[in-house]
């Protein structure tokens, strides 16, 4: 289940591989919501869940072997949350593990370069093509990886991204509009997660 943990944070992390500005100016589109799509690998992406992008910062709600969770980015933060619902627990996964840097409204701005490609219709949504060589920002045990995004000029946000390696993430079925900043806060009553207790927990649940 923490492998599952881990790919919802990967697989944001991939779609926001932004690079590090300590002046990062947040994100300033619309906001919208939409389905969220993940292929690990080279296989077929798949619907993992929802994702919400707003003033205050990202959130992917998915469920992972009948387990709610959610992967969390504030705008004004390095860190990725994991947030598991149903323990009401939390993990906090340092840019160094998830490859993640704050926001910048610009293609290929986690690579070293970036060359434009034409414009292409993904998902009924126009977007320009980008080709991003240079990766700068590489999560511990992975290599460099190329890539091709797709960056929504409306949105302010790639909506696809595919890697040299395989991997690829897509937002989907986008519905415009401002997000609650409720969204992209840890719930009330979370705590931070603790592998003994949630062993505890997962032990008892299964008792009942």
């Amino acid at each position: 289940m923490v492998r599952k943990f881990a790919i919802s944070a990967a697989a944001a992390a991939l779609l926001l591989g932004t690079a590090y500005t300590a002046n990062a100016d947040g994100y300033n589109g619309p906001g919208f919501l939409g389905s969220a799509w993940f292929g690990e690998n080279g296989a077929p992406p798949e619907q993992m869940g929802s994702v919400h992008v707003g003033a205050a910062g990202f959130v992917m709600n998915m469920e992972a072997q009948g387990q709610k969770v959610s992967s969390l980015i504030k705008w004004d933060s390095e860190i990725v949350w994991s947030l598991m619902h149903d323990q009401k627990m939390y993990m906090e996964i340092p840019p160094e593990q998830s490859g993640w840097e704050p926001y910048e409204a610009k293609a290929c701005s986690g690579y070293e370069n970036g060359k434009k490609q034409g414009s292409e219709s993904i998902n009924g949504r126009a977007a320009e093509k980008w080709h991003c060589t240079g990766q700068k920002m590489v999560p511990d045990g992975e290599q460099p990886s190329d890539a091709v995004v797709w960056y929504d000029p409306e949105l302010e946000f790639e909506i696809k991204v595919v890697e040299d390696n395989g991997n690829v993430f897509e937002i989907r079925d986008v519905e415009i509009g401002a997000q609650d900043a409720s969204l992209f806060k840890i719930p009330a009553g979370y705590t931070k997660f603790d592998m003994n207790a949630m062993m505890q927990q997962m032990m008892q649940q299964g008792q009942q």
